[in-house]
């Protein structure tokens, strides 16, 4: 397994344990994949990392129940 020593603003331990297991085995899946899908999931991932639930309409996020109980 690879050490790696990567200095970067990383809020994992606000998550909880198993939502950091998911994290992991996402990175797990995503590593044994190969590159032409790797690149599609990326994709995809940059688009949920950049999304603003006050605002944006996200497939099957319920906004309405969510902003409700998270005003702006």
């Amino acid at each position: 397994m690879a050490d790696f020593n990567i200095k970067l603003n990383c809020r994992i331990e606000e998550l909880q344990e198993e939502e950091q297991l998911i994290i992991v085995r996402l990175v797990n899946h995503l590593a044994s994949q190969p590159d032409d899908y790797r690149k599609s999931a990326f994709k995809r991932l940059l688009n949920i990392s950049q999304e603003n639930p006050w605002v944006d309409d996200i497939p099957v996020f319920d906004k309405e129940t969510f902003l409700k109980n998270h005003p702006a």
